[in-house]
């Protein structure tokens, strides 16, 4: 059999699984499987196995199930409620405080957690209630909650940044800090529109009457303070040097341990088999996904796709920002399809060997990428932090949550533009940790 008419046919099963809803990662293995039956025969399903064990037992795969346990720990002890709580008291008053809140609180919870959906389920479950209550347009309050919550995918410790890395080998501690600087860009945009929108229509958000002194802030301050320097500790380590990101991990999670169970005093047995089953369940899909965007990737490898996308990529007559910016719309379009994780476990061998040859950094691209990707956990159909939303608010109305969206696709696109254009967003801090 011809070789694109294997690959044709796997890519066929591919997307007619997706069609069917079937779990992306039985339709990766599968259509991978189909892939290599039809280009090598059993000699190609036979190394399957080997291949897809070495990949799992990647060192750095190791941090992933150990921040999510760190996140996990950290979300039942009422972490979310005191990070709403404190951000409020230092922005309530500006126009839209509470929605500003909601992004600062997903800001900092998405710095402990790396995990988009259980930002918006912690955030989510204190502040739009709260939003409503005070007269919040449905879809602005549940906006500010669902596109802040995917900035967990960018801001370290990024799980999305770990299976980049996985896959280039490219340092996840220069990915971790390349990815600090955006993100905190996003979120201050994300706020501006809030602040700007409200005072421009207040019937969006009507202005608070809460008046808190130094004493309330700082107090609030307190409370958050441990879970605070608990993240300062964990990233300022591997920004040292003193750990690498997968030790840090692991400091990460015994320290959410400790301040949960002794500060907090949260840690109940019913919570402890909370969050051990979370942490087994999100990391267990994970790998899944892991090993079965690698068994599609090994057939795509076996033709030469990689290579051909490159060649192809590198002899195009025009600017190669030109080529980014059409990556980047063709990526949008397949997140509305295929969730992030999947997408950039299947995509990062393609495009960046394509990328790397145009003469652009490969931490760069990791970046890019991973910004590009929180828009696929925030755009309908299979948008996760849209049905997270809508299951700890279930009061709201899916177009109303839909609605809220779409303005911070747009400042999530113009950050894009923004790092194309000026490289160094995302560049700037890896080098000096480097120098």
């Amino acid at each position: 059999m011809p070789d694109w008419l294997g690959v044709t046919l796997a890519i066929a099963l591919l997307l007619l699984l997706i069609a069917v809803r079937a779990p992306i990662f039985v339709a990766l293995a599968a259509s991978g499987l189909l892939g290599l039956f039809l280009l090598l025969g059993l000699s190609g399903l036979e190394q399957v196995p080997l291949s897809l064990s070495g990949q799992l037992l990647d060192y750095a795969l190791v941090a992933a199930p150990m921040y999510i346990l760190m996140g996990e720990a950290l979300s039942v002890s009422g972490l979310g409620r005191d990070l709403f709580s404190t951000a409020y008291r230092w922005l309530g008053r500006v126009p839209g405080g509470l929605g500003a809140s909601a992004i600062g609180a997903s800001t900092v919870f998405g710095a402990m957690s790396g995990v988009s959906i259980s930002s918006v389920a912690v955030v989510g479950r204190m502040a739009v209630p709260e939003m409503l209550s005070r007269g919040y347009r449905p879809s602005f309050a549940s906006g500010t909650v669902v596109a802040s919550g995917a900035l967990a995918m960018l801001i370290p410790p990024s799980l999305m940044f770990i299976l980049y890395s996985s896959v280039t080998g490219v340092s996840i501690a220069a990915l971790f800090a390349g990815g600090l600087v955006p993100g905190l860009l996003l979120s201050a945009l994300m706020i501006c529109y809030v602040v700007i929108t409200a005072r421009l229509r207040p019937s969006y958000a009507p202005s608070p009457d809460e008046r808190f002194t130094w004493g309330d802030r700082f107090r609030a301050l307190g409370r958050s303070l441990p879970a605070l320097l608990l993240v300062i500790v964990v990233l300022g380590s591997i920004y040292t040097g003193l750990a690498t990101p997968t030790e840090a991990a692991a400091v990460g999670a015994v320290g959410a341990f400790l301040l949960v169970g002794l500060f907090y005093r949260a840690l109940t047995p019913a919570r402890l088999w909370q969050v051990l089953k979370s942490t087994t369940q999100v990391s267990a899909s994970i790998l899944a996904i892991v090993g079965s965007a690698f068994v599609f990737t090994q057939m795509l490898v076996v033709v030469r796709v990689p290579e051909h996308v490159s060649t192809f990529i590198v002899g195009l007559d025009v600017p190669r920002f030109v080529i980014v910016l059409a990556v980047m719309l063709v990526l949008l379009v397949l997140g509305c399809l295929v969730d992030a994780a999947s997408l950039l476990l299947v995509v990062t061998p393609i495009l960046v060997p394509a990328l790397t040859a145009l003469g652009y950094d490969p931490l760069w691209i990791g970046v890019l990428l991973v910004i590009n990707l929180e828009m696929a956990v925030i755009t309908p159909p299979v948008g996760l932090n849209l049905y997270t939303m809508k299951s700890v608010a279930p009061g709201l109305d899916l177009s109303e949550i839909f609605r809220g969206i779409v303005p911070y696709l747009f400042i999530e696109f113009g950050v894009i533009l923004l790092v194309i254009a000026v490289p160094e967003i995302a560049t700037w801090l890896p080098s000096l940790m480097e120098g």
